[in-house]
């Protein structure tokens, strides 16, 4: 395995843990989670229902980009971009709160997400996905 390798490798498993314990870890507990994020919103121009849709299927989301990533081959492809969906989203409601401290930790994972998309472009670098 070369250096190419070894760097998609750690970073399939470093973002597909992270995906999938945020959302495993919000399952449980699951209104809350959706209680305490959502009066976050309560300012914003997005109505509460839209708002609680969404966070009651983003653990559900984040698990299944986790589990796509892990689980590897074309499957951390779609992981990849769900994942980057996710972010995606996120970042739409957290720059329309205005909370610029969390739009840029975000950016983090949105070059993360793009970084590891490019990173399966080839097949050299990709052969244990």
């Amino acid at each position: 395995m070369n250096n190419n390798q070894l760097a998609q490798l750690v970073m399939r498993i470093g973002l597909g843990i992270n995906m999938l314990m945020h959302g495993l870890v919000r399952i449980p507990k699951l209104t809350t989670f959706v209680a305490k994020m959502g009066a976050g919103f309560s300012q914003t121009i997005l109505p509460s229902f839209l708002t609680n849709a969404f966070l009651y299927t983003l653990p559900f989301l984040e698990f299944a980009s986790g589990v796509l990533i892990l689980v590897g081959g074309q499957f951390s492809r779609w992981g990849y971009l769900l994942g980057g969906c996710i972010i995606g989203a996120l970042l739409f409601g957290t720059t329309l709160k205005e909370d610029w401290t969390g739009a840029g930790n975000q950016m983090i994972y949105v070059i993360a997400f793009y970084l590891a998309l490019r990173g399966l472009g080839s097949s050299d670098r990709n052969r244990y996905r």
